[in-house]
């Protein structure tokens, strides 16, 4: 009988602390270590082989023409996929009772406040089967380091190399594990005809096709849900959002508990053509200027430009062995009509364009409200920003396009503080 093809619409995707391939138990996953990532259609991941080709070159009339391809090394796992930016309403960090078994903070108020953790701090989202949010009441994550406050653990964004997670890609009736992965950037886009996403691309170690070797496909599947490798039972998927405890199960991604009786809401989705841009800019003759405008476009990357160590030994197929952060980078551009009047775009390209200091840290900042003043949005506070220069787009109606680079603001230098990420329902 033919095999069933595998189904990308049939596909899920989750997030762990917990080795499956390492050889541990199903039992070993709760909602506190483990999360289901609701992706889009497009998510990939991939690990090819460095080679390199050795060619025989001699003279005369019959020739050594061999050629030989030697497999060199194995490449680290590179992996995306994209996911709706979804404030949850846990922007509180007193306490619930399902959600502080393990003692920790309560405020996760994105949906994926895991992968923003895991991207901007040094602390793990969780140690064993015990969550560990470094978000902080009111729904904050700030870049700048800071020692554990309560019920939120310590974090620095200044760290060597990154967390490391294992991500599941449960491919239909295949699973692979992402072995060691670590999330690298996030890209936020608020296109204005669209609903508010963030495009996740990472690394990770080695790839694995979960088989029934040691029981480790099956372990997964209790879990995830499934057919078993035997293709004789079905397990049903295993999700809790109340029960932080529970073990052999994960947390939903769009469900959270909200109250201390267990009360369980839906997280929101974010409608990008009420996003707004408030920019603070103060001129060389010391003219301090507010600008708020409407967007038509927005784009925002956080980058921790990430690289894997791979050794160069002769004779064997070479693994990475470790990897290591480069320059942390917020960047972004948006795009709006030009206006004249005071206070709005065309005042703003002006001041830009008059403004000849060779640095911006203290002179400049702004604040992207993705969705709007009014919940739920999230929004990126950056303190210190540099602009570039505008750029003008010639259409029906006539555009300006501006880059910036957000950076440590003067009283956190050298500590983060970039961007201050709030999200509210």
């Amino acid at each position: 009988m033919a095999q069933s093809l595998n189904l990308q619409r049939n596909s899920e995707v989750f997030l762990s602390t917990i080795n499956i391939q390492g050889g541990a138990a199903s039992l070993s996953m709760t909602p506190s270590n483990t999360w289901k990532v609701e992706v889009l259609a497009g998510f990939a991941m991939s690990q090819a082989a460095a080679t390199q080709d050795i060619s025989a070159m001699e003279t005369g009339t019959t020739p050594d023409r061999s050629s030989q391809r030697f497999k060199t090394a194995i490449n680290p796992v590179e992996w995306n996929f994209q996911t709706y930016l979804r404030p949850t309403g846990v922007e509180s960090n007193v306490g619930y009772a399902a959600h502080n078994t393990a003692g920790s903070s309560n405020s996760k108020p994105t949906a994926d406040w895991y992968l923003w953790q895991s991207l901007i701090s040094n602390t793990t989202a969780a140690v064993g089967d015990k969550d560990s949010s470094v978000w902080q009441a009111s729904g904050t994550l700030n870049t700048a380091a800071r020692t554990a406050t309560a019920n939120s653990f310590a974090h620095n964004s200044n760290f060597g190399s990154s967390s490391q997670y294992h991500l599941y890609f449960k491919l239909d009736n295949v699973v692979y594990q992402v072995a060691n992965a670590v999330v690298n950037q996030a890209v936020v886009d608020a296109a204005i005809d669209g609903i508010a996403t963030t495009t996740w691309s990472g690394l990770g170690a080695t790839l694995h096709e979960l088989t029934n070797t040691n029981g480790v496909r099956d372990n997964a599947i209790a879990v995830f849900g499934g057919v078993n490798a035997l293709a004789t039972v079905t397990t049903a998927a295993n999700a809790c959002a109340t029960n932080l405890a529970k073990v052999a199960s994960y947390h939903p991604y769009a469900t959270w508990n909200t109250s201390i009786t267990g009360s369980t809401a839906t997280a929101s989705f974010i409608k990008n053509r009420l996003s707004s841009l408030s920019v603070q800019h103060s001129t060389e003759a010391g003219v301090a200027t507010t600008y708020t405008f409407p967007l038509t476009a927005l784009s925002l990357t956080y980058n921790n430009n990430i690289t894997y160590l791979t050794p160069e030994e002769l004779s064997v197929v070479n693994a990475p062995i470790g990897q290591f952060t480069g320059a942390r980078e917020v960047t972004g551009s948006f795009t709006a009509y030009l206006r004249g009047a005071d206070g709005d775009s065309g005042q703003f390209l002006r001041n830009l364009v008059a403004d000849t200091r060779p640095t911006h840290i203290n002179v400049a900042n702004a604040n992207l409200i993705i969705g709007g003043s009014t919940a739920p949005f999230v929004a990126f506070n950056m303190p210190a920003v540099a602009f570039d220069i505008p750029t003008h787009g010639i259409d029906d109606i006539i555009t300006v396009s501006v880059n910036f680079k957000a950076q440590e603001p003067s009283y956190t230098e050298g500590n983060g503080g970039e961007i201050i990420i709030v999200a509210k329902k």
